[in-house]
């Protein structure tokens, strides 16, 4: 809402400096805005009289920032008094006199600030938190106890720092301001004091004893209060009941607490997300596909636990995806295994519900390619530092596809992210696997808030080496909770299939041949699929249980370049209607009906040539866009099809592919051979299904360490056969997303 003195303060600033090159012209719309501050500051800067303009309140603007006084009149008082009421404090006017009602507006400001009995003057530190969108009253969300230390902090700290917010919430201001108090009462000079926690700061850490009273120890009460934890700020002596809630927190953040000592892995933690870096973990991440030789160095550094990406960003080119024999190797070598989803979201407008609701049916479709037990957590990262607005805007809508998605699978929603994000989902979609990024400290979504509830795993250090020689392997550190102890059962066994759905009593249907034939749709209209109609609806086709589709029955339009498996005719030698399996919009395999042709031949020769709709004819016209999946492979520079190139393996033609990720592989007779693993390079000759599987496609070769032809399948006598893969249509079915991909 528009304010009528904010409003005179935005004018006065135009008026009396706009006409200066170097002075930014505010917008005049009577509401406090960064805008407005940083017109206030120019305006003060010009007054000081300095060459140049900033936004900034710098080392300059504060040397020459003199003391305005009751009494004092001209451009500076306007200054005082537009930021008063900028700020929320009322002058009494907007006259360029300092009078007794500016001076009571600075006194209420002091005040709020933790300064009760200071005059109504204005000195330079004032000046600096008077042009400053910070806030000195108690905001929403904010607490009273907060608020009270905050405002101690000030009067006792401000001069080595200076002042800050007042405004109940523990953010990074207030982060920073407890750790500047700390270097004070470690004897840091103040020009070498930076609010964070360096060498010196770390070196001149105190080791706090029971019994012993200090300044730090009412740091400490401050700094667990801000924590969640509830004691005292009133006392400097470490106590008993102290001691009790130091290791309540030990024990949020599974810390180990040395008895009646509180210190420096403690006071890290308290005033920083990632705390002390060397402490012990039994958990640790990494994007390295693990061999034999990494993973027993992990466990031979004690490590239990190890994170691994499900897959890898599109376009990107570190090759981070887990595959099936890593995973067989981790679980054999006793250790446990967490998994995250992370492809490239490293800004908050990447975060959309679209992609929520692909990345959430993509991170499934690979958890399930992987065979990872049902149930398991797949924690997907938001790899930035997203302000709050930013979570409402982006975060929370990508996370709402993502949880609605997940309500129909046998996966569970677990988060990667800043503690803001990891509280905030929590708090407002109930997502409770949370595995928090501890060692960005940095971060604004870090720095001052708490550690959520209900933490999983906590990163709390990056890019550490361990090991030697092929055993050498590169991790990030990783705490455990014990919240997620990964333990959901057997990984789905080899011989399991995907599931595909099969039309029922309802869907009309009343035979099934599983063989079939992969199809690619070229044309750019799509591909019209319905849900077929009964015989009914044709009294000339009585003889007949099927009839074909009205457009009314449209369920669906499987886009260009999209494939899927066409089974053909569904009951008869002589249908109108084709029966396909395609993926559906929300990622599941689903069965439905294409036209293939209008004219039937009825029982004794008679031919029926069926009226349809415009729409049918146009489907049945265009058939001739439909073709086999072997004819075509992915053209990696814009991800649509080009015409495959084939090659003569042993007599026979061949479309040469590269595996884009792990899958399955069979002999001939179904039973399961174990897997071949992403990057293979492999021939098909024939884009028909299995006779018996229809989720199968038969490879003929692979291509060999030696670049020789060989069958993917090695028989007891050491010779190798033709073998089945799945093509995974429930993956993807577009170019970008296939398994079968170039």
């Amino acid at each position: 809402m528009a304010d009528a003195m904010v409003l005179a303060t935005q004018k006065w600033l135009n008026e009396k400096y706009g006409n200066d090159s170097r002075f930014n012209k505010v917008a005049e719309d009577g509401i406090t805005g960064w805008g407005t501050i940083y017109g206030l500051r120019r305006a003060l800067q010009i007054e000081e009289k300095l060459p140049s303009l900033s936004n900034n309140f710098g080392q300059s603007t504060y040397a020459k920032c003199p003391t305005v006084k009751k009494g004092d009149t001209g451009n500076l008082v306007y200054i005082v008094q537009g930021g008063l009421w900028c700020k929320g404090y009322s002058p009494g006017g907007f006259n360029g006199v300092y009078g007794d009602g500016t001076y009571a507006a600075v006194q209420r400001f002091k005040r709020d600030a933790g300064f009760d009995d200071a005059d109504g003057n204005i000195n330079k530190d004032f000046m600096k938190a008077l042009l400053d969108m910070s806030a000195f009253k108690l905001l929403s969300g904010g607490k009273e106890e907060i608020r009270t230390i905050q405002q101690q902090l000030n009067k006792d700290y401000y001069d080595f720092y200076q002042i800050c917010p007042c405004n109940g919430l523990y953010d990074r201001d207030m982060n920073k301001m407890l750790i500047y108090a700390l270097q004070k009462e470690e004897g840091i000079p103040k020009a070498s004091a930076t609010g964070t926690w360096g060498p010196s700061t770390i070196s001149k850490c105190p080791r706090l004893e029971l019994g012993k009273s200090s300044n730090v120890v009412k740091l400490v009460r401050y700094a667990l209060v801000c924590n969640g934890i509830s004691v005292s700020t009133s006392s400097k002596t470490y106590d008993s009941t102290l001691d009790a809630k130091a290791k309540e927190f030990a024990k949020l953040l599974k810390l180990n607490k040395k008895s009646n000592v509180i210190d420096y892995t403690i006071i890290k933690s308290l005033l920083s997300s990632n705390g002390d870096p060397n402490r012990s973990a039994k958990g640790c991440d990494t994007a390295t596909k693990l061999t034999k030789a990494q993973i027993q160095t992990i466990k031979n550094a004690g490590y239990e636990y190890v994170g691994r990406y499900l897959s890898n960003t599109p376009g990107g080119t570190l090759d981070k995806a887990l595959t099936r024999t890593e995973i067989e190797n981790i679980l054999n070598a006793g250790l446990r295994l967490f998994y995250i989803f992370q492809e490239s979201n490293n800004a908050a407008s990447k975060f959309t519900s679209a992609r929520g609701k692909e990345q959430a049916e993509r991170g499934i479709a690979a958890a399930h390619s992987l065979g990872i037990p049902y149930k398991s957590v797949i924690y997907f990262a938001v790899d930035c530092d997203p302000t709050d607005s930013e979570i409402t805007n982006y975060i929370l809508p990508y996370f709402r596809q993502v949880v609605s998605i997940f309500k129909s699978k046998p996966y569970t929603v677990g988060v990667y992210g800043t503690r803001n994000v990891c509280n905030k989902l929590r708090k407002q979609l109930g997502i409770t696997k949370l595995f928090v990024s501890d060692a960005s400290y940095g971060f604004s979504g870090n720095l001052g808030y708490v550690m959520p509830d209900e933490w999983c795993f906590d990163q709390f250090k990056t890019d550490i080496t361990i090991g030697s020689g092929d055993g050498k392997v590169s991790i990030d550190k990783v705490g455990i909770s014990g919240n997620d102890i990964c333990d959901y059962g057997n990984m789905i066994e080899g011989s399991d299939k995907y599931e595909f759905y099969y039309p029922g009593e309802d869907d009309y249907a009343d035979e099934i041949y599983h063989k079939g034939v992969l199809r690619v749709n070229l044309n750019p209209n799509g591909l019209r699929v319905y849900c077929r109609t009964r015989s009914d609806k044709e009294d000339t086709l009585k003889g007949r249980k099927w009839s074909l589709p009205y457009y009314s029955d449209l369920v669906h339009i499987i886009p260009q370049y999209a494939f899927y498996l066409n089974i053909g005719e569904l009951s008869e030698t002589n249908d109108l209607v084709d029966l396909i399996a395609y993926r559906a919009s929300d990622g599941t395999i689903k069965y439905g009906y294409i036209a293939v042709s209008n004219t039937i031949v009825l029982p004794g020769s008679d031919k029926y040539v069926a009226t349809v709709d415009s729409e049918i004819k146009e489907d049945i016209k265009n058939l001739y866009y439909q073709e086999d999946f072997t004819s075509y492979t992915v053209n990696t520079g814009d991800y649509t099809l080009k015409k495959a190139n084939k090659e003569k393996i042993d007599n026979a033609y061949h479309t040469i592919y590269k595996l884009k990720r792990d899958v399955k592989l069979y002999d001939i007779k179904r039973n399961y051979k174990g897997v071949m693993s992403a990057g293979t390079i492999i021939a098909i000759s024939e884009s028909y299904s299995g006779n018996t599987d229809n989720t199968l496609v038969r490879v003929n070769r692979v291509l060999n360490e030696n670049d020789e032809w060989i069958g993917p399948v090695k028989k007891d006598d050491g010779t190798y056969e033709a073998g089945y893969i799945e093509y995974q249509l429930n993956y993807g079915d577009l170019p970008f997303y296939r398994t079968i991909n170039n």
